[in-house]
């Protein structure tokens, strides 16, 4: 690897699937995708009556494993960690299949305990979303792990021996349920969850959802809705969606399932037993809503590989930022804080009092983000800049959060005659259209006092008397390269704040 890059091969042996991930990742414990493959085993549906995984049934795995080391080779991956869950580790000859799969595949295979399924869990989860409390529900094939945090750390666990696979082999009868079935399936998961008093001390808070499940119920949802912005990390079920497809879905014949829009014909049989396991966890612990989350296992062995002493991150979203700009910005950090502080200076003027948190958390992410889109064409930055925001890895923004972000980062001078919002007035608020226009001005005239980036502005001080905005530029430097830039800015700038501007240039005679 160049620079000071690793790539690490992350291989999840799951109860349903089997997927390798491989991640560059830097000293920092920021971490990019450059690889992701998968293969369909079902390895709960192969388990026997006496609990054991045959090794006839065993040996179709080896040359996944292996052609999995092979791709690892390719891309020159450095570490590989492999992790079995649920079905081989619920298994009566556990021991014994790791010991086969490791010699015959050639990669050391490590079995994940309950405990360490749900931390690893919480660990994706957690460092993907800017969230103090709540639950984490991870359903895979053969296991459920639940898990309560408070203050950003890990409280409790317990891990299920249950799953979308193995109870819907238990329940399902083929993919097709009465409502006889799923009470069955309800009471069996209820009987395990009264066992734990700790599931009843968090009623109110936010459920995280882990797996293919909750993405499928969440693609289904965003088909319904036409939904305008189809990222699945951090899309929110309510409490009636949920009940929706609680009716919806087991009432329904398999073979009608495999035809809905948003759903994959292979999950079509399990997605109900998946369903009932999740509702009744939800109704169970008081839930308030449940949010997708798209890290989860996978990243939580990252978190626990690269920083075992520190895996929590405080702030996700600062978290996500700095790796994003390590990654993908080409531009010093320097000068980005130095657009930032301008641009404090200038909204400090203003005395905005509603939301105002959340509009300088707003300003910050656009402007650490804005050249994002000089990646693709420096020339029609600004409209690749927006396209990358709306389907970026950013974490710890809502939905409606990025897409102003998006909007904010890449406005322009021709953004101030558009009605902005209009694609997406299924997600933004009435009164964002304003904001946009507003903190897109602030965003781009702080950007054009820095245009050529090596801070001839070094600062500046801002006073608003009636709708008379006062603006002194400091600096030592003659102001020469860039004033047309400010001069554009500054026209869409009083348009959008209805303010006239005094400015004052540092000693340019």
């Amino acid at each position: 690897m160049t620079d000071d890059l690793c790539r690490i091969g992350i291989i999840d042996i799951g109860s349903n699937s089997i997927r390798l991930v491989i991640y560059d990742t830097t000293p920092e414990g920021g971490y990019k995708i450059i690889k992701e493959c998968k293969y369909s085993a079902r390895l709960s549906e192969k388990i026997t009556k006496e609990g054991r995984l045959e090794q006839k049934d065993m040996e179709t795995v080896i040359p996944v494993l292996r052609q999995f080391k092979e791709i690892c080779s390719a891309f020159g991956v450095e570490q590989i960690r492999a992790g079995a869950t649920a079905a081989i580790r619920n298994a009566a000859n556990s021991a014994e299949i790791i010991s086969f799969l490791s010699q015959s595949a050639g990669i050391p295979i490590e079995v994940i305990s309950g405990h360490q399924e749900a931390y690893f869990g919480f660990l994706g989860v957690i460092n993907a979303f800017n969230v103090e409390d709540g639950f984490v529900i991870d359903i895979g094939g053969g296991s459920t792990e639940v898990t309560l945090f408070r203050g950003r750390r890990y409280q409790h666990s317990i891990s299920f021996p249950f799953g979308a696979v193995n109870t819907n082999i238990m329940f399902g009868h083929g993919g097709n349920w009465t409502g006889e079935h799923v009470q069955r399936l309800r009471t069996y998961v209820l009987g395990r969850l009264v066992e734990h008093d700790w599931l009843n001390t968090g009623g109110g808070l936010p459920l995280f959802g882990l797996g293919g499940t909750l993405r499928s119920l969440g693609k289904l949802d965003q088909k319904l809705r036409e939904y305008s912005l189809p990222n699945s990390h951090g899309y929110t079920l309510s409490t009636q969606t949920i009940e929706h497809f609680m009716e919806m879905l087991p009432a329904m014949p398999y073979e009608k399932r495999k035809d809905l829009d948003g759903l994959s014909k292979s999950r079509a049989d399990i997605i109900v037993s998946g369903l009932i396991i999740f509702h009744t966890v939800y109704r169970y612990i008081g839930a308030s809503e449940a949010l997708i989350s798209g890290e989860g296992l996978r990243e939580g062995m990252l978190h626990d590989l690269l920083r075992p002493e520190q895996p929590v991150r405080d702030s996700a979203l600062e978290y996500s930022l700095g790796t994003i700009i390590r990654f993908d910005i080409h531009t010093s950090k320097r000068h980005l804080d130095h657009i930032c502080k301008l641009a404090s200076s200038l909204f400090e003027a203003f005395k905005e009092e509603d939301n105002r948190a959340e509009q300088e958390m707003l300003v910050y992410v656009s402007i650490m983000l804005h050249r994002t889109g000089t990646n693709i064409n420096y020339y029609q930055s600004k409209r690749h800049t927006r396209y990358w925001l709306m389907n970026s890895p950013i974490r710890g923004l809502t939905h409606r959060q990025l897409i102003l972000c998006a909007m904010i980062s890449s406005y322009s001078t021709k953004s101030r005659k558009q009605k902005l919002s209009q694609v997406h007035k299924d997600i933004l608020l009435p009164t964002d259209e304003e904001w946009i226009h507003k903190l897109g001005t602030l965003v781009q005239l702080s950007i054009a006092l820095d245009s050529t980036e090596i801070g001839i502005v070094s600062g500046l001080k801002a006073a608003l008397h009636g709708n008379t905005l006062t603006l002194e530029l400091q600096g030592t430097m003659a102001l020469l390269i860039g004033l047309e830039d400010i001069e554009n800015a500054l026209k869409a700038f009083k348009a959008a704040w209805a303010v006239k501007v005094k400015l004052g240039f540092p000693s340019n005679g």
